[in-house]
């Protein structure tokens, strides 16, 4: 005869909180909140940045060698040049690179946020916390090809092309994007780990 008996799984949200779990929801719940503010940041930094590259005129913007210069004046000997020298579509070009570069970062801190939102509400091993993992391991990718996509619209504009925009950075972005695909696979076993446990008595 067999003892085991299979009862219908319940919830991981809905089991009883433990001391640990109260701490993970506590913390997550103030680092979800940071990540919206940093998000709204980087937003409000895309914004203004990009608008500036299109109409901006002053000494506190300059393109050179590494792309735009934020807080340094036009210098001809070290290769920084005026925006007004620009034409119209050549700024417009820049401002979509601006773009280009930050929405993977905007991507990133969003689902983050996300992540750490389900946690905040005890959600910890569920479908929809590895696929945030995979978003944000896409955005990691994303982040990586995005210097060269920004460079090769800037050089379809008629911009002098910019030598130094490849930094190992990019590398390192490229395999954590890939390892975040791996966590949320783990993720995803973990989940059916916890729905077998909370089956059988």
């Amino acid at each position: 005869m067999d003892n085991v008996t299979l009862f219908p799984s319940r919830p991981i949200a809905a089991t009883q909180d433990q001391p640990k779990r109260v701490a993970i929801r506590r913390r997550s719940d103030l680092l979800a909140t940071a990540l919206t503010v940093a998000f709204a940041l980087a937003a409000a930094f895309t914004l203004t940045l990009a608008m500036a590259a299109l109409l901006y005129d002053g000494p506190l913007l300059s393109f050179g060698p590494g792309g735009l210069w934020i807080g340094r004046a036009p210098d001809p000997a070290g290769g920084r040049v005026a925006l007004s020298a620009f034409t119209l579509s050549q700024r417009l070009a820049g401002a979509v690179a601006i773009c280009l570069l930050t929405a993977p970062i905007m991507f990133i801190l969003h689902e983050a946020r996300g992540l750490f939102r389900l946690y905040a509400d005890g959600i910890v091993f569920a479908f929809a916390n590895a696929r945030r993992i995979k978003f944000m391991g896409v955005g990691l990718i994303l982040y990586s090809v995005a210097p060269f996509v920004a460079n090769r619209v800037i050089m379809l504009a008629g911009v002098t092309n910019d030598p130094i925009w490849f930094h190992l950075d990019e590398v390192m972005s490229l395999i954590f994007g890939a390892l975040a695909f791996v966590i949320a696979d783990v993720m995803e076993f973990g989940r059916e780990i916890e729905q077998e446990r909370d089956g059988f008595v």
